[in-house]
């Protein structure tokens, strides 16, 4: 296990995906990452590369040959290799091999790093392009945050905070496709918590105003804001009734519609690298 720490926030992750595994608040002494509890869902915070959501069928095409991935990529089943590392940074790097080629045939480096400012951890993507033609990818985030904080409460004293008062129509979902529909939720600063919101599986909200959106109770003061800037959508998830976390996830690159399998360029909300170039980004997990 890795490990990051500052006067602030103590913050583990591992060479398996990339994948941070603990996030705990000094000033609360409280865990605020979800601990993969596989009765919900076994994961904590995993990197989506080189796809977001679900392709028809499992399958994408590159000139006109049929190559298959599951959901959300292949990056997070993956061990990475650590590049750099001090007490609170860390850089994780992941290329392409024979393996990988095999189901994605593009010659690639994965940078993920992590670095503590404060109460806040920067989580940067960087994506270089080893090949010697266009490359084309999706990245995106899927850290999931308990709720509720605090024991006693639940996840219905909840409410997300945005950074302005958005239109929130999510994109609908068919199953684990995009159906090419929008739908309502509200337009509002705030959204209350709570089940319902999740019957047909994420919301899935793109451009907002400001790429902004924090965790909240109406009972306590904590909270966990994630701010993405210069990403494309948002997803926000949860998996049943009853489940203790909900995740708020930035990406570049968004689930197939439904139909059929598509050459990977023209897929919906692809990033692509000339030979040569690369692609960088980040986010951040503020605690308080």
């Amino acid at each position: 296990m890795l490990k990051l720490e500052n006067d602030a926030l103590l913050v583990e992750l591992k060479e398996d995906g990339a994948e941070l595994t603990r996030i705990f608040d000094k000033n609360s002494e409280k865990e605020f990452l979800w601990h993969a509890d596989g009765a919900f869902w076994g994961r904590h915070s995993p990197v989506l590369f080189p796809t977001v959501g679900r392709l028809v069928e499992d399958t994408y095409l590159v000139d006109g040959k049929p190559f298959h991935l599951g959901q959300h990529g292949f990056a997070r089943d993956r061990i990475f290799r650590v590049t750099d590392q001090s007490e609170q940074s860390i850089t994780l790097r992941l290329e392409a091999d024979g393996e990988s080629l095999l189901i994605y045939p593009f010659r690639f480096a994965l940078e993920i790093s992590y670095r503590l400012e404060g109460g806040t951890i920067h989580v940067g993507y960087h994506v270089v392009n080893l090949d010697d033609k266009t490359i084309y990818f999706s990245i995106g985030a899927h850290p999931a945050f308990n709720v509720p904080f605090v024991e006693g409460e639940v996840f219905e004293d909840y409410y997300l905070e945005f950074g302005a008062t958005e239109q929130l129509d999510t994109l609908a979902l068919s199953g684990p496709y995009l159906s090419g529909e929008k739908k309502k939720i509200a337009d509002a600063k705030k959204l209350a918590l709570n089940y319902d919101l999740f019957a047909n599986d994420a919301l899935i909200f793109e451009g907002l105003t400001k790429n902004e959106i924090t965790i909240r109770s109406r009972k306590n003061r904590h909270f966990v804001k994630v701010a993405f800037p210069n990403f494309k959508y948002v997803g926000i998830w949860t998996p049943k009734p009853g489940t203790p976390f909900l995740c708020i996830e930035p990406w570049f690159g968004i689930a197939d519609t439904q139909g059929t399998s598509v050459e990977l360029q023209d897929k919906k909300a692809m990033e692509e690298l000339a030979v040569g170039n690369d692609f960088s980004s980040e986010y951040t997990i503020t605690i308080g």
